[in-house]
């Protein structure tokens, strides 16, 4: 294994990719052999940033509560004088942005699955408490038999740790794109916003286009454009029922915006699957 460094009981190997003040290697677990991924994030720069500082804490914490197939597992957390690693399950599979840049627009039947993964994740989330807040295709990785892992829960807010419990959380997340009409405006929020980002990244997939586009940083103009339902145009040949589905949680009212518990019950959402999508109980937390 072609390796920079070894950090605790890991070897340090190539650079999958890269961010402000962190990045994410390939890396190797010794004692067992298995390949891992590592997020190298440096203290320097971090500190430099007290919002990321607090966020680095937040997203292991939130992020060791978790076990769900769906969501990228989180091993461990190791420091040393200079930098934070988080050592992560691998994900080989790409990311759905790659995806659907490969093949320009996915078929019903990748999305429904796809879809129904995320959701699957979302609802043990909500079960926990936790708002994931940044859910995009980007964070939508895949493992080597094509299954969604959600990753990145650097903006993720756990209404447990704040001791809010249901309270609505009151800051500004998100990639513009994504985001709800409710954080746009900097009302109070809650789990609905994860349902939106879901809307927009499933007409993401069954369309290639993004439903809300307007010019970089026109924060109000998309805003608006939520709030009376200017979506992109949808080909022709989506079927009604996954035309309802997207429409249904891109609601702009939060109060209308059905819930996860909702979504997952959808008509077209079920079509050719017997199982019930997956209940959060049947996962176990450590």
């Amino acid at each position: 294994f072609p390796h920079s460094k070894q950090v605790g009981n890991y070897l340090v190997g190539k650079m999958i990719n890269k961010g402000s003040f962190a990045k994410v290697m390939e890396g190797l677990h010794i004692p067992t052999g298995e390949k891992v991924a590592i997020k190298v994030i440096d203290k320097r720069k971090a500190k430099q940033d007290s919002y990321v500082l607090k966020n680095m804490k937040r997203e292991t914490q939130i992020h060791q509560m978790i076990k769900h197939p769906n969501v990228v597992r989180l091993y461990e957390t190791l420091e040393t004088d200079n930098s934070y690693y988080m050592v992560m399950e691998l994900c080989l599979g790409g990311d759905l942005l790659d995806r659907i840049c490969d093949k320009k627009r996915l078929t019903e039947t990748e999305v429904r699955r796809y879809t129904r993964q995320i959701l699957s994740a979302v609802e043990h989330l909500h079960c926990q408490g936790i708002v994931h807040r940044d859910l995009k295709i980007e964070n939508f990785l895949l493992d080597e038999n094509n299954n969604i892992k959600i990753v990145d829960f650097g903006l993720s807010n756990t209404a447990k740790f704040e001791g809010l419990s249901q309270e609505l959380l009151h800051t500004q997340c998100g990639s513009p794109a994504y985001a709800a009409p409710e954080l746009l405006a900097h009302r109070k929020y809650g789990p609905k916003v994860d349902i939106w980002s879901i809307g927009v990244s499933t007409f993401a997939m069954l369309t290639g286009t993004l439903p809300f586009t307007v010019e970089p940083f026109n924060i109000k103009q998309l805003h608006q454009k939520m709030l009376i339902g200017e979506i992109s145009p949808i080909p022709s040949d989506i079927s009604p029922g996954a035309v309802h589905f997207m429409q249904s949680l891109l609601e702009p009212d939060p109060a209308k915006r059905p819930g996860v518990k909702e979504a997952i019950k959808d008509k077209w959402l079920n079509e050719g699957f017997t199982r019930k999508i997956l209940n959060a109980a049947t996962y176990e937390n450590r």
